[in-house]
């Protein structure tokens, strides 16, 4: 038998895209996320490839958020989905940067050029509160000793 099934007409098409919208990207579930950004530097240059870690305070209440240091020093938090932002609460931040290099045309991660100083939540001492709105995070300016 050949029948047409209806969602391939056009008001079968754009019923189906209808009801798809609301899980799409900027969907109502993002509402509750804030856009947030900052600069990661380290002794003076940017820090390019680190990746930078939110971790809520209450972990019960609130879903961590992540992002990668960019070449100028930059870096965009996401949650769910890219550069989406974070959930407004408190977080401590963890970064961490392994030095990567090439051997046998293969890339090979090595040790935390920070010394493993802000990869942990309790010890990194680095911290940030997210509000409703734009959000603006301090450039982080790290050293190690």
């Amino acid at each position: 038998m050949n029948r047409r099934l209806p969602c391939r007409t056009p008001a079968g098409i754009a019923l189906a895209l209808a009801c798809l919208a609301p899980m799409s990207c900027g969907g109502s579930g993002d509402s509750d996320l804030h856009p947030v950004h900052g600069e990661v530097f380290f002794n003076g240059k940017p820090a390019s490839g680190a990746a930078v870690h939110f971790h809520p305070v209450d972990e019960e209440e609130g879903s961590p958020a992540y992002a990668t240091v960019q070449d100028d020093g930059s870096f965009r938090l996401s949650t769910r989905g890219t550069f989406d932002g974070a959930e407004a609460g408190d977080y401590r931040v963890t970064i961490s940067w392994p030095k990567e290099e090439r051997i046998e045309g293969e890339l090979v991660y090595g040790p935390d050029q920070l010394g493993d100083r802000y990869r942990n939540p309790e010890t990194s001492n680095l911290k940030f509160t997210v509000v409703a709105g734009e959000n603006e995070v301090p450039r982080f300016d790290l050293k190690v000793e």
